[in-house]
């Protein structure tokens, strides 16, 4: 596994160092209240994260409201970020995303196997609510555009071969019997992989060998853009690619299905 994808035994040995923040981001933020790993922070995805604060667009908050976040969170630019969630860790993953996007300085990591892991090894937890004092964290003077896909980049490599789409839903929305936009179906061409495959039962990400051979399929040397209803599953996939397996152009698209299948210009099958 690469540095970024790091064990719980790993995390235990960073809690409470200087500059090292660990940070919880769950599908339900209410499971922070119950309990967290020791000192660590929380983020609201669906406030925090995503473009509108609700389901209706999962593309990412302009730099200001990012710039809002890591102050709020206490963050310094040099910091050490260890993201954990729950159910696999799609949303953890989502934030990674965001601030390696926003080029982050300090180094990003994911705990693999989240709380489900950290629980069943019986490690310390608490319910005390971390009130870190707010930093002066700057606006991003950057972005890593080459780590986002938008639309109108996937519909101008449609025409072209050197762009690949990913689709991690689930196979009931890739063909359209599960339709959660105004159109169903998928992106013409798309590789369909579900994210979840990449998982063990445990919800820790499976080998690497097993991984290379489940995404055999998707070209390494073309842009891969994947994507799910809210590019937030589309996040872990792209963290296994870029991260794990060494997809040097794996690209999430936050817009997603949500965006794709609601606009009218956009081409699907079914």
């Amino acid at each position: 596994m690469t540095d970024a994808l790091v064990s719980t035994d790993w995390v235990a040995q960073q809690l409470g160092k200087q500059a090292v923040r660990v940070i919880e981001v769950t599908h339900d933020p209410a499971l922070y209240r119950q309990w967290h790993l020791p000192g660590a922070l929380a983020i609201n995805w669906l406030r925090e994260l995503i473009e509108e604060e609700s389901e209706s667009s999962g593309k990412v908050v302009d730099p200001e409201r990012f710039a809002a976040l890591a102050r709020r969170l206490g963050i310094h630019p040099e910091d050490t970020l260890v993201f954990y969630g729950d159910q696999g860790g799609r949303h953890a993953a989502r934030a990674l995303w965001a601030f390696e996007y926003y080029r982050h300085v300090g180094a990003l990591h994911l705990m693999d196997g989240g709380k489900e892991q950290w629980q069943r090894e019986g490690r310390p937890t608490s319910d005390e609510r971390a009130r870190p004092e707010p930093s002066g964290y700057p606006m991003p003077s950057g972005r890593r555009p080459e780590l986002r896909a938008t639309a109108e980049q996937i519909m101008a490599g449609l025409k072209r071969d050197d762009l690949a789409v990913l689709d991690v839903r689930t196979r009931e929305e890739y063909d359209g019997t599960d339709v959660r936009a105004a159109r169903g179906g998928h992106i013409p061409g798309a590789i369909h992989v579900n994210w979840e495959d990449a998982l063990n039962d445990d919800r820790t990400l499976r080998s690497k060998d097993e991984l290379a051979a489940l995404y055999a399929a998707v070209p390494r040397d073309e842009t891969v853009a994947v994507h799910c209803q809210l590019g937030i599953r589309a996040a872990h996939t792209w963290f296994v690619l870029r991260h794990v397996l060494g997809y040097d152009r794996a690209a999430n698209y936050d817009g997603s299905w949500q965006e794709w299948g609601n606009r009218d210009d956009t081409p699907i099958d079914a």
